[in-house]
């Protein structure tokens, strides 16, 4: 193959002088090459998993929904709290105020008292601006046209982001004069941002109860089946909160989500700037999230009570002080499904202290007073870190054949044979054996089955990417490695030209297409007179392709353990596609290798 490349340029090469023109065409004819597209057999095994390596998430499940054709499926999580070792509350350890210091009369006993307890969890933002005019794709309504008007003002988008009003609002201060026609908008704070809040399933309005709950199981972070020499890992199935470790409720309320940008203004007016009141501007902003009071006396026994004891003083001891916090949904009469970004989740706790006020003369403390002080402090969740799933019992051998059901969190995977079903095919031997092939493209096809999508419409929900990639080691294809795309705002353009993203037709979902034509030319094509090894590969669906880290995983009997890549937990929805042997009338769509490939 590489002395065909070769002889190719050289005939480019002449091509490009004149004095060799003639020899060109001579030598090669257009007649000589000639171009193909045929289609090869692929053979499908799905495998249920039944339970799943899941801690140490970047993103975490809750909540319960139905999804058509999988049953209902249900998550909570549980994770540790962690705290600066040795950590001081107010300005001096609680040994320091109770013995005192003749040297610092500032040095008095602080009496911390817990003002207010928060839980926040941030969600998954949708961020996406494809056109760049300052509105994300969700609130746009041509988010392909930085000139589009999305709130019908007259002013396009990116010049309402230019001049610093609102894009989504024909009126943005509100006074009464439209955008259009407004000389005076500075009373619009250009900086409020509006969100749109991605993966969160079922009725984003409903009602339910955000149970937040300590528990009383010890965690070790390090395998003592190890010898405690590598990270423990921990599964799915068990849950800690069912099997009775449950110690004090720290919340259980009626809750409804809120996807406003939390704003909190500044606490106090700043006396040299009389223009400017600033407790009516903004400080600091947050992204929409889960935000809830826990309880304050929990915080203060816990915590504040136990400064400068070995409770606090490392980690370790920490978290064998307050074990693990378990987060879960209960009374919801609809479903509620969310994935939650833990990076930068946390419980913040306001707390009060005494402070001396020396009113400015250092040395004399006849003017002394005592005031109160107030500080934050940040409980990052953080440590062990576990998500619980569990599935309605619903067998994948009672649906229908012919089909792919493929679904992730505690889902399914399938194996994927190309050519030949356990080597009782010639045909990539006959692939093999034909000379000078030049592999133009090879893609990997999958219908979506029409019987899924039948009642298909904009409040539907199928996994939007499959991923593809060696099931003996987990590794993804060669394609995969070799495709620069990327984007920071929609994880679902990752390595887009490997592809896998689902295709629309007549607004319904279509298919799937995987580009492996490098791993097909690999298969055809010997490097120095070795043929690649065609091994089976593995199709799952994913949140992001970029998620590759290798999860364990045990299959429906129990004691095969396969490796699953860590995006495929992260997306709860699933997809069916149709295999090799799809029902009848629908052989045109059935699961098959395409190759287009030039001979010469």
């Amino acid at each position: 193959m590489k002395h065909f490349k070769v002889f190719l340029l050289l005939i480019l090469n002449f091509s490009c002088n004149e004095d060799f023109n003639t020899v060109g065409v001579d030598l090669v004819s257009t007649s000589d090459f000639i171009t193909k597209t045929e289609y090869f057999p692929v053979y499908s095994k799905t495998d249920t998993i039944v339970d799943i390596q899941s801690d140490r998430q970047v993103y975490m499940h809750v909540g319960q929904f139905t999804l058509p054709f999988f049953g209902r499926s249900s998550a909570n999580f549980t994770t540790q709290i962690n705290i600066p070792p040795n950590s001081i509350f107010g300005n001096f350890s609680q040994t320091r105020e109770l013995e005192g210091d003749p040297n610092n009369t500032k040095v008095i006993e602080e009496n911390e008292r817990v003002k207010d307890v928060f839980l926040e969890i941030p969600f998954i933002v949708d961020e996406r601006d494809s056109d760049n005019d300052g509105v994300i794709d969700a609130f746009d309504i041509n988010p392909n046209d930085p000139n589009s008007d999305s709130d019908g003002d007259g002013v396009t988008d990116i010049e309402e982001s230019r001049n610093g009003t609102n894009p989504l609002d024909s009126d943005s201060d509100g006074d009464g004069i439209s955008d259009l026609t407004d000389t005076d908008n500075s009373s619009y704070d250009s900086e409020n941002k509006e969100y749109s809040v991605d993966s969160i399933y079922g009725n984003k309005r409903t009602q339910f109860n955000f149970k937040v709950t300590e528990l009383t199981y010890f965690f070790n972070d390090l395998d003592p089946d190890d010898n405690f020499e590598s990270i423990k890992p921990y599964y799915s199935k068990r849950d800690y909160y069912e099997e009775g470790f449950v110690g004090r409720v720290l919340a259980d309320y009626p809750y409804q989500l809120d996807f406003n940008e939390i704003r909190y203004n500044y606490r106090e007016d700043d006396p040299e700037t009389e223009s400017i009141n600033e407790t009516e501007l903004v400080e600091t902003r947050l992204t929409p999230r889960i935000r809830i009071p826990l309880d304050n006396s929990f915080f203060q026994e816990k915590i504040l009570d136990m400064e400068s004891t070995d409770a606090l003083a490392n980690a370790n001891n920490f978290h064998n002080h307050i074990k693990s916090i378990n987060f879960r949904i209960s009374n919801s009469n609809e479903d509620i499904y969310m994935l939650l970004n833990m990076t930068g989740a946390s419980i913040k706790v306001k707390y009060n202290f005494d402070l001396v006020n020396d009113n400015g003369t250092q040395n004399i403390l006849t003017d002394d007073t005592i005031q109160e002080g107030e500080r934050v402090l940040e409980l990052p969740l953080g440590g062990v870190k576990i998500n619980h799933f569990k599935n309605d019992d619903i067998s994948h051998n009672t649906l229908s054949s012919g089909k792919i059901y493929l679904k992730g969190g505690l889902g399914t995977r399938s194996v994927i044979n190309l050519f030949d079903k356990e080597g009782d095919s010639n045909v990539i031997e006959d692939l093999r054996t034909k000379n000078n092939i030049l592999i133009n493209q090879a893609n990997l096809i999958f219908y979506v089955d029409p019987l899924f999508i039948q009642n298909w419409n904009s409040e539907s929900l199928i996994s939007e990417r499959l991923y593809v990639y060696r099931t003996t080691d987990n590794l993804p294809l060669s394609d995969y490695f070799s495709d620069p795309t990327s984007s920071e705002t929609d994880p679902t353009l990752n390595k887009i030209i490997h592809g896998g993203k689902l295709e629309y037709k007549d607004n319904k979902p279509f298919r799937y297409k995987i580009n492996i034509t490098e791993h097909i030319s690999d298969l055809i094509n010997p490097n120095d007179g070795v043929f690649s090894e065609n091994i089976p590969l593995s199709l799952v669906v994913t949140s992001d392709v970029a998620f590759i880290r290798s999860r364990k995983a045990i299959l429906k009997n129990g004691i095969e353990k396969i490796t699953i890549p860590e995006g495929a937990i992260y997306n709860p929805l699933g997809t069916v596609i149709l295999n090799e042997t799809p029902p009848e009338g629908l052989s045109e769509k059935k699961l098959a290798l395409e190759i287009i490939y030039t001979e010469f």
